[in-house]
């Protein structure tokens, strides 16, 4: 090995410092980390942990959605994105999750740095995504929300009825498991009490 250039220990050091900052960064947000692929049931609430929720989303044909038209009721804020390889894993379970739910499901899943609303939709075509809503958000305003910290995606938000995060899960939810729709209702109960 030649001086200067770093070696295979060194690099492979590297990206697991890297990537356990990461998850600590989603870590100290909230408090409550969900390891990938976990039920939706072990999302816990614990106290809030954010300032409520305020940046607006954009949607198909110049929609508009203001997160904070939510308060009064919990939801799960859903960060993903189209260069994100386990988001587009992910993906195929949350849209089926939604559309069984119907039209008032409490998922709002969007898509950070990831182009307009139309690529986004184009990529959820190409990729046989059907049905999942198409909203976008700038990723200046959603790390601004986070404090600046460093978020790992896909990344879940537990919102409370003040639109504060109370939960987060770093990483994949497993949304096809038996009996995740009631495991949502229970924690979104526990949210509001």
């Amino acid at each position: 090995m030649r001086a200067g250039l770093p070696g295979r220990r060194s690099i492979l050091l590297g990206t697991v410092g890297l990537a356990a900052a990461a998850g600590y960064g989603a870590a100290r947000l909230a408090g409550t980390v969900v390891r990938p692929g976990m039920p939706i049931s072990d999302l816990t609430p614990g106290k809030a942990v954010s300032g409520p929720v305020g940046f607006g989303l954009a949607g198909l044909g110049g929609a508009r959605s203001a997160l904070a038209s939510r308060r009064g009721a919990p939801f799960l804020l859903h960060v993903w994105a189209t260069w994100c390889s386990p988001c587009r894993h992910e993906l195929p379970g949350l849209a089926a999750f939604m559309k069984a739910w119907g039209p008032d499901c409490p998922v709002v899943p969007m898509a950070v740095s990831s182009g307009s609303p139309e690529e986004i939709h184009a990529f959820l075509e190409r990729n046989d995504v059907a049905g999942l809503p198409v909203w976008a958000v700038a990723g200046g305003d959603l790390k601004t929300w986070c404090g600046n910290r460093a978020l790992a995606i896909p990344v879940t938000f537990l919102i409370d009825n003040a639109g504060c995060i109370r939960a987060t899960a770093a990483g994949s939810l497993d949304w096809a498991a038996p009996g995740a729709p009631a495991a949502l209702r229970r924690v979104l109960a526990a949210t509001s009490a």
